[in-house]
C-alpha cells in the first residue's frame, strides 16, 4: 500500500511539472509566433499563468511582444507592442 501511495505521488508529481510551461518553452513559442528569431534571442518576463492559458511578455532586440497562449503553451499568439521604459 505505501509503494502504490508512492508511486500516485510520483505521478502525479511528474504530471504538474510537464503541464507547466517553462521559460525556455515559452521563449520558443515566442520565437515560433514572430519568426525568423532564435528562441534564445528572447526574453521573458511578467508571466501570468491562468487556469486554461498563460500570457508574458518578450523582447528580442529593441522589439517588445505581448503574448498568449492555451495553458500547454501549444496556440501562441504574439503582437507586438511598444517598450516600456
Amino acid at each position: 500500500m505505501r509503494n502504490v501511495i508512492y508511486s500516485l505521488f510520483a505521478i502525479g508529481l511528474l504530471s504538474m511539472a510537464s503541464c507547466q510551461s517553462s521559460t525556455a518553452s515559452l521563449q520558443l513559442a515566442t520565437a515560433t509566433s514572430v519568426g525568423n528569431t532564435l528562441s534564445s534571442e528572447v526574453v521573458v518576463s511578467n508571466v501570468k499563468r491562468g487556469v486554461s492559458n498563460i500570457t508574458w511578455d518578450a523582447k528580442k532586440g529593441d522589439q517588445c511582444y505581448k503574448c498568449e497562449a492555451d495553458d500547454m503553451v501549444r496556440r501562441t499568439n504574439c503582437v507586438k507592442t511598444e517598450c516600456e521604459h
